[in-house]
């Protein structure tokens, strides 16, 4: 709204006064302004291949064959994979690719030329925990053909645990006086689901699932709790028991009756009929673990 008032500009003058309304419209013009990056593009991209986004970057490109298109495609990170958080992290927990070696080969025939690239490498996929103890070594002599991998398990015993901090690396030895480490992104683990056996194991970690000093659920393992839901519904019939290992004796209690509420609601069954037990914590640490036996 405008309102403009006019008066004389002389004492002598007679008086002017008179209010004027209107609108007034503007039109603004609303521009998106993309940054200029401050790194380089490839900096960026660092799941591809060795090589791959420097040859996509550097190279003209005119038409690409299917052939091309599926390499360009095929990504093989010589880094971990970060499980992720939408849903239970299932084995292998740990995958490193293999670097590949360099195209082309250069091969030099003069005489006490050295051995061609991966011709006599050695290599070594470690996995340590945060204490910086080795949980897992695997060792060849020959270049791997598929990723490196390893699932948590060590003859029949799961070794991972939530809360837990873990890294892994790839050592490999090209000649005795070089070697190259890969190192992993280190991980951690809020819930897990993994097999013993017969038994489906899910295990949350108590400072996650939960609101800090409370039974209720927290939101941020919300998606994953309601994938322990489904799984019980699709194993309905099988027998489980669930067990909130907890220094806290007293809150862990209570949160029993939050469980039994949720699963009476989603299992439709009376609350009493579902068997959850209250511990002190064992070498699984403080956590809410749930063993569905699956019946043969």
């Amino acid at each position: 709204m405008l309102c403009v008032l006019l008066a004389g500009a002389g004492a002598s003058a007679a008086p002017l006064d008179v209010t004027i309304k209107g609108q007034v419209k503007d039109q603004v013009q609303i521009e998106r302004v993309f940054p200029e990056p401050e790194v380089a593009l490839k900096d960026v991209i660092p799941f591809s291949r060795l090589g791959q986004t420097d040859w996509i970057l550097s190279e003209e490109l005119d038409y690409v064959d299917s052939a091309k298109q599926v390499a360009m495609m095929d990504v093989n990170s010589p880094k971990t994979y970060k499980p992720s958080m939408i849903e239970f992290p299932k084995p292998p927990f740990f995958v490193q690719a293999y670097p590949p070696a360099p195209e082309p080969i250069v091969v030099d025939r003069s005489p006490n030329a050295g051995p061609l690239p991966g011709e006599n490498e050695t290599w070594s996929f470690i996995v340590i925990d945060q204490d910086n103890q080795v949980l897992r070594k695997i060792e060849g002599n020959t270049v791997p053909t598929d990723p490196v991998q390893w699932d948590g398990m060590e003859g029949d015993k799961f070794l991972l645990k939530t809360d837990q901090v873990y890294s892994s690396m790839l050592v490999i030895k090209e000649s005795d006086d070089k070697t190259r480490t890969i190192v992993g992104d280190p991980i951690m683990l809020p819930a897990l689901r993994y097999i013993e056996g017969t038994s489906i194991i899910f295990e949350f970690s108590n400072r996650r699932v939960y609101e800090p000093g409370s039974p209720s659920i927290s939101p941020v393992l919300k998606v994953l709790v309601n994938q322990l839901l489904n799984e019980l519904k699709r194993y309905q019939g099988s027998p489980f028991e669930m067990t909130v290992f907890d220094k806290n004796l007293d809150l862990a209690q209570k949160r029993v009756g939050a469980w039994r509420k949720l699963l009476a609601e989603n299992l439709l069954e009376p609350e009493d009929a579902f068997q959850i037990k209250v511990s002190f914590p064992g070498d699984r640490g403080e956590v809410t673990q749930v063993v569905v036996r699956i019946m043969q």
